[in-house]
């Protein structure tokens, strides 16, 4: 593999370090360039980074509107479906998700919810929705 940076070839080798993402530190796997110290990323390892910091996130619970989108997206969401389950407009879940005005707590419980049991949250949602 040519390295994108220096140009050279046959010098990634794979490394072990930390990665921030959304504010929480990451165990990584990272191929990285003997020769400038270029780092390149599998999918894979992006994906599972992904899930790592939502889990997190929605472990401890979600804080903020960049935090409320992340899980959201880690959780196969788009925010029309979140309006809808959570009974509120999609303009509502935007600007939870730019900081305008803050995510109730109830919203960033259940959407931890969400994440962590799909399933079964999904379920109970749909029925508290359904009339009578």
């Amino acid at each position: 593999m040519r390295c994108p940076t220096c140009r050279k070839t046959g010098t990634f080798r794979p490394a072990k370090g930390t990665f921030v993402l959304c504010g929480v530190e990451v165990a990584t796997n990272v191929q990285r360039c003997r020769s400038c110290g270029e780092e390149i990323f599998e999918a894979r390892e992006i994906r599972r980074q992904e899930n790592e910091v939502a889990t997190i996130i929605a472990t401890r619970g979600i804080r903020t509107g960049r935090e409320f989108k992340f899980v959201r997206k880690a959780a196969g969401y788009r925010a029309v479906d979140i309006a809808a389950m959570f009974d509120v407009r999609p303009e509502t879940v935007s600007r939870w998700e730019r900081d305008e005005i803050e995510v109730p707590r109830i919203a960033a419980y259940a959407l931890g919810e969400l994440f962590a049991h799909p399933r079964i949250t999904k379920q109970k949602l749909e029925a508290l929705a359904r009339p009578g």
